[in-house]
């Protein structure tokens, strides 16, 4: 056993946000439970378990923000049909020459939010 295979139980990524509050509306309207810890920052919750943080960072620019997070899942095309019903212009889902199979989103902070699964 290496010694990293104890180091990390959970990992959960920090996304940036300029404005909380349009963040918050976002990740709700994809169907994520939000749970503000203050103003600046906030959990997303899917199932019970936090899956992403959200810190505001006052002077991210969307247009050159870089963040992402790849959300692996049991079934792409479900999670592509329940997220294209929230009313948030969602990507096509596309077989992958890597042999994934998936989508992508952006959040009102340019966060690229990558969906997918193994084809």
């Amino acid at each position: 056993m290496s010694r990293s295979s104890t180091l990390v139980d959970v990992v959960v990524p920090i996304l940036p946000v300029m404005e909380m509050e349009d963040a918050v509306s976002f990740y709700r309207q994809l169907g994520f439970d939000v749970e503000p810890y203050d103003p600046g920052y906030t959990f997303v919750v899917n199932s019970g378990h936090e899956i992403l943080h959200l810190r505001v960072v006052e002077d991210l620019d969307p247009a050159t923000n870089s963040a992402s997070v790849y959300f692996h899942v049991q079934d792409v095309d479900a999670v592509h049909a329940e997220w294209t019903g929230s009313g948030i212009d969602i990507g096509e889902v596309v077989d992958q020459p890597w042999e994934m199979r998936e989508f992508t989103v952006t959040d009102p902070a340019g966060n690229l939010i990558r969906v997918g699964q193994n084809s």
